[in-house]
């Protein structure tokens, strides 16, 4: 039998965490790990809820095992894909504030990663903080020039506490797929480690400053947004120092016109749909703290320790979602979680697809009373549970967003729809700019679909002609031909491949009109560019030439 011991250097506060769980009703588990640690008798009995449940143990105990404990608590609550929603709603419980640390310590800190005394960075520095965390605290400061800054200061010591947490969090991540089995569905130890990138991130401000950076050069033309900027010259791994913004809250403006309600949370959901489908770059925690109200109306983003990537890949799957979803496409929907290695091979991708189906009718059936897209996000990620299926964090990420910014909006305009504003932003997706009604709208997808699998087949054909030629002369290829009719057959082969060349050149010629009108390329026409509608008209005329001559040979 293979022994197990938790790092010898941080035994103390192993025990203390082991304590704490058993004290949370965790001793049964403990005991199944096969640990040679003694802990004390009534560690399990004293304390104990009188009858919790586990989520409400779960909560409890990563409050009181502390800071660390508390991030990964919250990062699984991005995880719906893992956890019921009762576990959800209690982690999402977990507040990431704690008491702040003397203001000499922060002082101290600062001079020592700015390399020279407080007073010669900032003409005036409040000993007071803005605002504690468990990894730094804010501090309000003045430049030599007047201008406002925010300085955030990690605090001391958390970065060797953060470790040694981390070094036993995994021992015990070890430990529970070893010897729990049933932990083995939520992978304990990728759990682990996926929590010690995103920690070990955070504590490098660097980090986070670019990240605040390419936020702000990406809406640098918008001028409904604004991003605080940094300073670099005073700003380092454990500090950053950034301009100050004055502002409320998004949750605390509360405009007397609803009409400006209604523009604040349309511009807020305008701007998320941007970060996802224009920048592929977007705010991974945008909650009513890390967003504030200017006084001339705009919107400004704090805190980007936590962002979403998506490579221009998973930008294509996710517009595809969204038209599935716009369209009440079950079956395409389904083809994309499998295109994308999200279910296993063993998953009935029928039943999978009908169960889908189901969902979406559920959803649409209930949306003219105003029922949530959040609320089919979640329906989705229930089904994804019972068929076993995990998504990755990113997308994870993308629909807790979805959800957090749909609630903001939504308590800013009560008659906020995300489905329509997606609704209305599909011409974005499909790089048009005027939109039919709903009921041609799938015949509008299902043709920027067929496109692009022409521009598929144009991109991949000259590369499995090459294959094929090699293995022609390789030898590898076999082809078995009967003279017979032969060169009626050539004619055929002619004829076919005119017809999707052709095909491809007018595919070509859409796509390419479709980004000059998204993009506004050119002169104008009503709002429309010229370039755009003279290429859509010369597709037109070749589209309608085509079919006339194909009519007329009698062979569809």
């Amino acid at each position: 039998m293979t022994e197990h011991v938790l790092p010898l250097g941080n035994l103390r506060r192993a025990r203390a965490i082991l304590g704490v769980l058993a004290r949370h009703g965790w001793g049964r588990t403990i005991e199944r790990l096969r640990l040679k640690l003694h802990l004390p008798p009534a560690a399990a009995q004293e304390g104990a809820p009188a009858a919790p449940s586990d989520a409400v143990w779960l909560r409890l105990a990563l409050e009181e095992l502390g800071p660390t404990f508390v991030k990964f608590g919250q990062l699984l609550s991005v995880r719906r894909d893992l956890f019921s929603d009762d576990v959800v709603a209690e982690l999402e419980k977990l507040q990431d504030a704690v008491a702040p640390f003397p203001a000499q310590e922060a002082r101290r800190m600062v001079e020592q990663e700015l390399g020279q005394p407080l007073a010669e960075s900032f003409a005036k520095w409040e000993d007071a903080p803005l605002a504690a965390a468990s990894i730094a605290q804010a501090h309000a400061a003045t430049l030599a020039d007047g201008t406002p800054v925010v300085v955030k200061v990690q605090r001391p010591g958390i970065e060797q506490t953060i470790h040694a947490d981390l070094e036993i969090l995994f021992a015990c991540a070890r430990l529970l797929a070893e010897h729990v089995p049933e932990s083995r569905r939520y992978d304990p130890v990728g759990l682990a480690e996926e929590f010690a990138d995103t920690i070990v991130k955070e504590l490098d401000f660097r980090l986070e400053g670019q990240n605040a950076e390419r936020f702000r050069q990406n809406f640098a033309e918008d001028p409904a947004v604004y991003v605080p900027r940094i300073f670099w010259e005073l700003s380092t791994r454990r500090v950053l120092t950034m301009e100050h913004s004055a502002g409320s809250r998004i949750d605390a403006v509360h405009p007397e016109d609803p009409a400006a309600r209604a523009r604040l949370a349309g511009e807020l959901a305008r701007l998320f749909l941007a970060q996802l489908f224009e920048h592929g770059f977007f705010h991974g925690d945008p909650h009513p703290g890390n967003v504030f109200v200017l006084e001339d109306g705009r919107l400004c983003f704090h805190d980007f320790g936590i962002v979403g990537r998506l490579t221009p890949r998973d930008q294509e799957n996710l517009r595809e979602l969204v038209l599935a979803v716009v369209t009440r496409d079950a079956e395409a929907l389904a083809a994309l979680y499998f295109d994308l290695g999200i279910a296993a091979a063993s998953v009935d991708e029928r039943a999978f697809a009908r169960d889908l189906g189901k969902s979406l009718e559920q959803y649409y059936a209930a949306s003219a009373r105003a029922y949530s897209f959040g609320e089919i996000l979640r329906q989705f990620v229930r089904l994804g549970q019972r068929y076993q299926i995990r998504l990755p964090r990113e997308w994870l990420l993308v629909m807790k967003a979805f959800m957090v910014v749909e609630a903001q909006a939504s308590a800013l305009d009560p008659a906020f729809d995300m489905a329509g504003a997606l609704q209305r932003y599909t011409p974005r997706l499909l790089g048009r700019d005027l939109l039919p009604e709903l009921s041609g709208m799938s015949a509008l997808v299902k043709g920027y679909r067929a496109a692009g699998m022409l521009r598929l087949l144009a991109l991949r054909l000259p590369q499995l002609l090459a294959k094929g030629l090699q293995q022609l002369e390789k030898g590898e290829l076999a082809l078995r031909v009967r003279h017979e009719r032969i060169e009626e057959l050539t004619r055929h082969l002619e004829r076919a491949t005119n017809r999707l060349s052709f095909s491809l050149v007018i595919a070509a010629i859409v796509i390419a009109s479709a980004i000059l009108t998204g993009t506004h390329i050119g002169a104008h026409v009503e709002g429309v560019p010229l370039v755009g509608l003279l290429g859509y008209g010369i597709a037109g005329v070749l589209g309608l030439w085509w079919a006339i001559a194909i009519l007329r040979s009698g062979r569809l």
